[in-house]
């Protein structure tokens, strides 16, 4: 008897334990996201938002300090204020379509499959592209891509990479980003 009140009372004491976890975890967030407001981020991936004061929630009388110590203070109200061009940015280069190496026998060879880059850039009319080193391949739009051969040299099995950099450049001065993609090289059977 005195055993299953024991069991009993932990079986208790651990379902109000993981009640008490639970809610301190909901708390936690709750807190996380109420600082994450009052510090002017957004909630979905933490990016700070600059802002500048409100004069309109400034009060414009003074407050007595006994005022102040029993009244709420006044809510003040923040304006949202649009980020300056500091230069062109590279909103994203990506490959749309991954290449491949040639495959099958030497009687059905099947060819590779060309690398296919996309990209988007802002503060910048055009960019520039370049393959596996210095050098200028191409001069492209803001947003665009490209299709382009990918070779293939090496041993079956191996991978073979090329290297594509992107150059956005404008009036207040250029970026870029580098991509490096491969593709597994295969043997070509012979019949």
């Amino acid at each position: 008897m005195a055993a299953q009140s024991s069991a009993a009372g932990r079986r208790w004491f651990i379902a109000v334990l993981l009640v008490m976890v639970t809610l301190a975890v909901m708390t936690g967030q709750i807190l996380n996201r109420m600082a994450r407001i009052g510090a002017g981020q957004n909630l979905s991936g933490g990016i700070p938002v600059s802002s500048t004061p409100s004069t309109e929630s400034v009060p414009s009388t003074p407050i007595s300090p006994k005022a102040a110590a029993t009244s709420p203070s006044p809510i003040k109200t923040r304006k949202l204020t649009e980020p300056t061009a500091s230069g062109p940015a590279i909103d994203y280069f990506r490959v749309a379509s991954e290449p491949t190496c040639p495959s099958g026998t030497d009687q059905a060879r099947q060819e590779g499959l060309p690398v296919v880059l996309e990209w988007k850039v802002t503060g910048a009319p055009a960019t520039t592209l370049a393959v596996d080193g210095p050098g200028v391949y191409g001069t492209y739009e803001a947003v665009g891509s490209e299709k382009l051969n990918f070779p293939c040299d090496g041993e079956a099995g191996d991978y073979q990479a090329h290297t594509y950099t992107l150059v956005a450049t404008g009036e207040n001065g250029s970026t870029s980003k580098e991509l490096t993609v491969k593709a597994q090289i295969h043997e070509i059977a012979t019949t």
